[in-house]
């Protein structure tokens, strides 16, 4: 029996946990034209999400073109993935295509066969018109094509903090938002994982996206819901699951959407026809075992100070990281390390504060941080 879990980037139509209301609202927001906001921890679905949404519009007439920041190395790098996202959505549609290509002058696509894909579409520059000047034009060209499109479109930027990451990145959001805020048949999903990165890009006073968009928290998904979804998925795949056991894996991984579907996919692969306390125990941690490779990258982003306080954090939340007996308990050095240590680790998302207490954002990591076992 083919396992009714999904743990990478689910399909349009792939059963899907909750988040009705998320779907309605963001349906809601993008036939309003209204620009939103979109934030979390890193896998919490929000790219399944936005999808989904972009699915239901397309259905209604709606132009809608998901685009993808991440790997930002420069200016003519988010001009072309602009122009790409386009060029993705219109490539088997002729009459759409050609009237791409009129407005979007600066670039040329490019089309190459792919076993996975059927195709895979890239763009090269026309011109010798680069960075800011590049950017603009292609910014203007879309706004032609929006402007020209009956219905209206929706426009996913996904990972959008990432542009912070650029030398000349004030200069690249005061470009974008100069635009955008003229694309007034357009909706645009500003999505992204550095929630602390991405809510200052919107909400700080001095920046370009100050009060222009929605702000859109995805919260962990509620108890009981994500419980039910354990116990159907289980049993259409004809195994039955204890609403005890489906309750210890929600509560062990705190309604993380990602982990509601990662440990139950391990559980899977090893239990029998009922789910026992020893096939969560060791479904839990091979999940665990698995995941061990990304959270060591994880740490190879950070220096060994804040690896230390992240372990800390793990192993002991606290509402005073800098009280003496905590650095000195955990070997964190001094007050103003500590305090850049937590900079450092709330802009990557990796801590967050809740109810006034430092804790590490993924639940399964700060279990993997603490246990060295695994």
């Amino acid at each position: 029996m083919k396992n009714p879990f999904f743990f990478k980037e689910l399909p349009i139509d792939a059963p899907f946990c909750n988040r009705k209301h998320e779907l309605k609202e963001l349906a809601s927001h993008a036939s309003n034209f209204a620009n939103v906001t979109i934030f979390s921890p890193r896998r919490y679905g929000k790219t399944s999400l936005v999808k989904r949404v972009q699915s239901g519009l397309a259905g209604k007439g709606y132009f809608t073109s998901y685009i993808s920041f991440s790997g930002t190395s420069s200016i003519d790098f988010l001009a072309s993935e602009v122009a790409a996202g386009l060029y993705k959505v219109s490539h088997q549609n002729e009459k759409l295509l050609q009237k791409v290509m009129r407005f979007l002058s600066p670039w040329r696509p490019v089309f190459k066969p792919d076993p996975e894909t059927g195709m895979n579409v890239t763009v090269e520059p026309v011109g010798t018109l680069r960075g800011l000047d590049l950017l603009k034009e292609t910014l203007q060209g879309l706004g032609e094509f929006i402007k020209d499109h009956p219905v209206g479109c929706q426009i996913v930027l996904d990972e959008f903090q990432e542009l912070t990451e650029l030398p000349e990145s004030l200069a690249v959001e005061g470009v974008l938002r100069t635009h955008i805020q003229t694309h007034a048949k357009a909706s645009y999903f500003f999505v992204g994982s550095r929630s602390r990165v991405l809510q200052d890009m919107v909400n700080q006073r001095k920046r370009p996206f100050y009060q222009s968009t929605i702000n859109y928290p995805f919260e962990p998904l509620p108890t009981a819901e994500a419980i039910l979804f354990i116990i159907e998925r289980f049993s259409a795949a004809k195994v039955a699951c204890p609403e005890a056991i489906a309750r210890k894996i929600v509560e062990k991984v705190k309604g993380y959407p990602y982990y509601i579907q990662r440990i139950p996919y391990s559980i899977f692969e090893i239990c029998g026809r009922t789910v026992s306390e020893g096939d969560y125990i060791a479904g839990l941690r091979q999940a665990i075992q698995e995941e061990s490779t990304m959270f060591e990258t994880l740490l190879r982003t950070i220096a060994p100070q804040q690896i230390a306080l992240l372990r800390a954090i793990a192993k002991e939340p606290t509402d005073k990281p800098f009280a003496s007996s905590y650095l000195v308990d955990h070997r964190l050095g001094s007050i103003g390390g500590v305090q850049s240590s937590i900079k450092r680790l709330e802009s990557l998302d990796y801590i967050k504060v809740d109810n006034e207490t430092y804790l590490v954002v993924d639940p399964v990591f700060a279990i993997w941080l603490r246990d060295s076992s695994f």
